[in-house]
């Protein structure tokens, strides 16, 4: 059982959530745009590949972080596998390549009955998995991984899934996928600003690290705030006001607390932030579904 739980924490399941919402977005988007092709098995294989795609991103961050050395014993973060010797360096490479063939299983399926353009998007993924933190010059040590996750769960995993169903893109599609990514974005933001410490020790520079404090905060309530703003200038019934404000309440509340907490005590913030990220995009379902 200590094994099957380092396991569950290695997957960092507070964040998982983080996948599921652009994919029920980019579901309902094709549905809407092309019902009568609409397929349930596509949509839960889009799914399942969202999933260990980010199952195995975490894996191989804890991989890589842990024989790079940028985890070290003062971590403030969420226990490590490797770090905390729960897994060995041989377990984790592993369960990152059973995982990342489930992606790749699922993901085959996917190619073969919907868009060539997902040829291109899998390979991409599969590159940013490891690209993250490892390799030589590992992304994530350049400030670039805010970036490259607004990518991947914003215009890939919706636009993604709406290829896999062989659905027509359109102009408000575009829009939905690209503000659907900047609140999971945010989700970084809170992890690299708790370790902006130990990964400049590191050498870890990431958006984080270069901005300093008061400007990433600045980051985090842009990413969580202004996308509300298209939401209320867009909306065209009053029910929805409700919606949109228990969205604000939220939004205004992690901010709140994000000035008012450093260093773990940030840990509490990425569920919550994930879970906010999730729900945004529902309200964007709403709106453009």
């Amino acid at each position: 059982m200590k094994k099957v739980r380092a396991w569950f924490l290695a997957t960092r399941p507070k964040t998982l959530l983080a996948a599921v919402g652009p994919v029920v977005l980019g579901q309902a988007l094709a549905e809407q745009a092309a019902p009568e092709t609409h397929s349930w098995l596509i949509a839960g294989l889009c799914l399942l590949s969202a999933l260990a795609l980010q199952i195995g991103v975490n894996l191989a961050n804890d991989l890589f972080d842990g024989l790079s050395g940028v985890d070290q014993p003062d971590r403030l973060g969420p226990t490590r596998a490797l770090r905390a010797g729960l897994l060995t360096a041989t377990q984790l490479r592993a369960g990152t390549w059973l995982v990342l063939g489930v992606a790749i299983a699922s993901g085959l399926y996917l190619i073969v009955f919907g868009h060539w353009l997902l040829w291109l998007l899998g390979a991409a993924a599969l590159l940013a998995v490891y690209g993250y933190s490892g390799g030589r010059r590992p992304y994530a040590n350049s400030g670039l991984g805010e970036l490259v996750v607004w990518l991947f769960f914003g215009p890939v995993a919706v636009l993604g899934s709406m290829l896999a169903q062989q659905a027509p893109i359109s102009w408000p599609a575009v829009q939905a996928a690209v503000l659907a990514g900047l609140p999971v974005a945010a989700i970084l933001v809170v992890n690299n600003l708790r370790d902006r410490y130990t990964d400049a020790r590191a050498g870890k520079y990431t958006l984080a690290v270069k901005l300093g404090h008061k400007n990433a905060l600045l980051l985090y309530a842009g990413l969580t705030m202004l996308p509300l703003l298209p939401l209320v200038a867009l909306h065209d019934d009053w029910k929805d006001w409700f919606f949109w404000g228990l969205l604000l309440f939220v939004a205004s509340l992690l901010n709140l607390m994000m000035r008012q907490r450093d260093g773990a005590a940030l840990n509490e913030l990425l569920g919550i932030t994930t879970l906010y990220a999730y729900l945004y995009a529902m309200a964007l379902l709403r709106l453009y579904a």
